[in-house]
């Protein structure tokens, strides 16, 4: 018997490494994803934050997180710690993808070729553990 697949269930997805992923989704704050690939894709994302986190990464993202909520990075680096402590290789929420751009004037854009481009991020309650994959892919939870 062939299972059949649910696609109101389906989640399209996209890996982003912590500490990026908590940026986007816990924090609200990175309102644009530098990649490679140009993709025309609009509508709910879910982000999922990938097994490895990008430790020489932390201070700026987190720096620039504070700065961005006028806290200091000390009370910003501890809500990230807390955060990613369970928030690894799991799904943490979803943004809607509104378009693909080739020049932002967000900080976030860092070249990319090509931004992404976020907004309402929302949070899951509980992470979803998922073994990801590089780029977009699907997922039934």
């Amino acid at each position: 018997m062939v299972k059949r697949v649910d696609r109101r269930r389906e989640w399209k997805c996209l890996t982003v490494r912590q500490p990026y992923a908590w940026a986007i989704i816990i924090k609200g704050a990175k309102d644009v994803e530098s990649r490679e690939q140009k993709r025309m894709y609009m509508g709910r994302l879910h982000i999922h934050a990938g097994r490895t986190e990008w430790t020489e990464r932390v201070d700026d993202v987190v720096g620039r997180v504070a700065k961005h909520f006028g806290v200091s990075v000390s009370e910003m680096l501890d809500d990230y710690h807390r955060h990613v402590s369970h928030a690894l290789g799991a799904v943490i929420g979803s943004v809607h993808m509104f378009g693909c751009a080739v020049q932002h004037e967000s900080e976030w854009f860092e070249g990319g070729p090509y931004g992404y481009l976020l907004r309402d991020p929302k949070a899951l309650r509980k992470p979803v553990p998922c073994r990801g994959w590089p780029g977009f892919f699907h997922f039934t939870p």
